[in-house]
Order: C-alpha cells, then sequence, then structure tokens
C-alpha cells in the first residue's frame, strides 16, 4: 500500500469566478483566463489563491480547544496525584507525546485528544490579506506524516512577501527552489542547503507554532548521494553573511505575529535561529523559518520578521493538525514530519503558464 494523500483541491472555476476582482487580491499578476489546459500544479495553485478574500464557510471554522490526550500511565498517575513523583511529566501537564493507546499521528482523523474525529480537524482562517501586499511567490512544501505504508502524505502552499521583504523572501526562495540556498562556491567537497532535500518539520511549540528546516546538512547530502553517511571531506554551508547578511537586518517584519498560517524567519535571517549561541554550520538551517499556529506577540519580542502566510484553506487544517500532533516523539509508525519536495514558482511565472 502506498502512502495516503490528503488535502483538497480547490477547483479552477472558482478562480474563473473571481478573477474579474484580481487587483484586490493584492498578488502580482494581470488577468488570468480560464484555460482547460492549465497543468494541475497551476490550476489548484491558483485557485487556491481567492480564499485570501473569499474564504469558504469551511476555512472560517476554528479550531476548538481540547484536553491533550495522555497514555494509560499519565492517566494512572493523573487520576492519583502522583505524576511528578513518578517522573510522569507528561501526564503531569496533561501533553499527549508519549501516550501509546492514542491514535495514530499520520492519520488525517487523529485529533489532539488521541481520539480519532468523524471529520478532519478544521483549522483557523487564512490570514486576510493587509492594504499594499502583495504575494509574489507561491511555495509548495510536500510533506510526508509518519513512515512506510501508513504514512500520509500532504500539501502545504505557502505566498511570500516578495515586495515587502525582498531580500528575507530571496533567502527563502533559494532554501525552497531546486538549485539550493548557497554561502562559498569554493567548497572542496560542499552542497546547496535544500529544504527539499533532508528537511523537516524539526521543531513543534504545542498548538503555537511550528518550524522547518535541515537539522543537518551532512545527513542531507549523504540522503541525497545516497549513502549511509556523508565523506569526512564535506564542509557545510556556512550561515549568510557580509552585505547580504546586512541587507536582510535592515528589513523590517511586514506585519506582527497576530494570528494562524503566519510565515517568520529570525531577525537576521535564515540561518540564524536556534537561540542566541549560534551552533555548528551543520546545524545552521535547522531552524530555517517557522508558521505560527496562533497568535504569538512574543515572536514580535524575539525580534522575528513575518515574510509571508499560508493561502488556503487546506493548508490551515494541516497547520492545525500538525500542531497538535506527537510527531517529536519516536513512536513507531509516527516518527517525525519530513519535506519530500519543495517548489516555488513566481506569480507572473504562474499566469503566464495557465495562459499558454
Amino acid at each position: 500500500m502506498g502512502a495516503r494523500r490528503s488535502g483538497s483541491t480547490a477547483t479552477s472555476a472558482l478562480f474563473a469566478a473571481k478573477c474579474s476582482d484580481d487587483d484586490d487580491f493584492g498578488f502580482a499578476s494581470a488577468s488570468i483566463s480560464n484555460n482547460d489546459r492549465r497543468t494541475f500544479l497551476i490550476s489548484s495553485t491558483l485557485a487556491t489563491l481567492p480564499y485570501l478574500i473569499f474564504p469558504p464557510s469551511s476555512v472560517q471554522a476554528a479550531s476548538v480547544p481540547v484536553q491533550r490526550a495522555v497514555g494509560s500511565a499519565e492517566s494512572k498517575c493523573r487520576a492519583e496525584g502522583n505524576c511528578l513523583e513518578n517522573f510522569e511529566l507528561d501526564g503531569a501537564v496533561g501533553w499527549n507525546w508519549g501516550g501509546t493507546d492514542r491514535c495514530d499521528a499520520s492519520n488525517p482523523l487523529c485529533g489532539p485528544d488521541g481520539r480519532l474525529r468523524d471529520t478532519p480537524l478544521s483549522g483557523k482562517p487564512v490570514p486576510p490579506k493587509e492594504d499594499g501586499f502583495i504575494i509574489t511567490h507561491v511555495v509548495e512544501l510536500t510533506l510526508q506524516i509518519g513512515s512506510g505504508s501508513n504514512a500520509d502524505i500532504s500539501t502545504m502552499k505557502l505566498g511570500l512577501y516578495g515586495q515587502q521583504c525582498p531580500e528575507l523572501v530571496k533567502e527563502m526562495i533559494e532554501l525552497c527552489s531546486k538549485g539550493g540556498l548557497v554561502t562559498s562556491k569554493d567548497l572542496l567537497l560542499g552542497a546547496p542547503v535544500k529544504l527539499g532535500t533532508g528537511g523537516s518539520l524539526t521543531y513543534i511549540v504545542p498548538e503555537e507554532r511550528l518550524e522547518f528546516g535541515v537539522a543537518s546538512q551532512k545527513v542531507a547530502y549523504a540522503k541525497s548521494i545516497r549513502k549511509s553517511k556523508a565523506p569526512e571531506e564535506f564542509v557545510p554551508q556556512a550561515r549568510p553573511g557580509g552585505t547580504r547578511l546586512q541587507l536582510v537586518r535592515e528589513e523590517q517584519s511586514s506585519r506582527k505575529h497576530d494570528r494562524a498560517g503566519l510565515i517568520s524567519v529570525p531577525k537576521d535571517g535564515i540561518g540564524y535561529g536556534g537561540g542566541i549561541v549560534l551552533g555548528k554550520d551543520d546545524e545552521a538551517y535547522a531552524s530555517a523559518f517557522q508558521i505560527t499556529a496562533k497568535d504569538v506577540p512574543d515572536m514580535d519580542k524575539e525580534g522575528r520578521k513575518v515574510i509571508g502566510q499560508l493561502i488556503d484553506g487546506a493548508s490551515m487544517d494541516l497547520l492545525a493538525r500538525l500542531a497538535g500532533s506527537p510527531t517529536r516523539k519516536l513512536i513507531p509508525g509516527q516518527n517525525g514530519v519530513t519535506v519530500e519536495d519543495c517548489s516555488v514558482m513566481s506569480v507572473a511565472d504562474l499566469v503566464a503558464e495557465s495562459d499558454k
């Protein structure tokens, strides 16, 4: 059995019905014809853009807070009131990271309470368009949740504010493109940093934010050449510096971290996440960017910068699902969320392709 693929695709007719209002979307595009020959990728991506100002009722449904599930051991200690004494920390706070009797997180119907739902979890509304904001590029993240035959394949779509944050968006585009992000071309043996090669959901703050990145450049390179480990001569890409770093530092956040579905990068740009003390170059891109699962004012205090947003209801639903999943614990069959592919296209290119 192959991996399950979840998520809905909006129809091209939805976009065609709204294309006359194109100037109101805040996208760098001209009018779009309803061409039946458009590719699946282009039609599905363009069709979801109207969600930003014409969200369907299903997109508007907010997640209902629920008590987080725990396993039988945690439940027992909570009933007896001795979780801390018995070092059952998950039970003490009511988190579901270790419960063996919870549902499989790779199942789209598995809810934050650890029980199967009748219908998939609905996310919060797509972030509304701010006045003057222009989405110039669309990134598609293809994520694999779990592993083996039970794995689920889902897609998350990100819109980038290329006019508001050109330098920061440039870094994001390089990270997500086939060419990858390169800071040094003179390495004896090196490779670009690519989110689509070795990228993963590296950290979850439950119900608050998700973090994506490349945990180890060496591991990612070994995977790309189908080896168990990278050669000793391999040198990872360093963090951006020089003029490039200065330009990124001068850019301001496009908006506050005041709702779910916003794309956020460290104040000094991609490569500078993970705290005050910078780690080894091999792990420099482990905390590349984050996605808010709610309003998080602390991210403003951290100096982080918003460079984009999720653009459709299916992506918001997936965000809600991942923010409540136990993927940080290596439960058999639920051992993480990996980035299987990452592609980026400019809205202008999407429009040109759709008109062919």
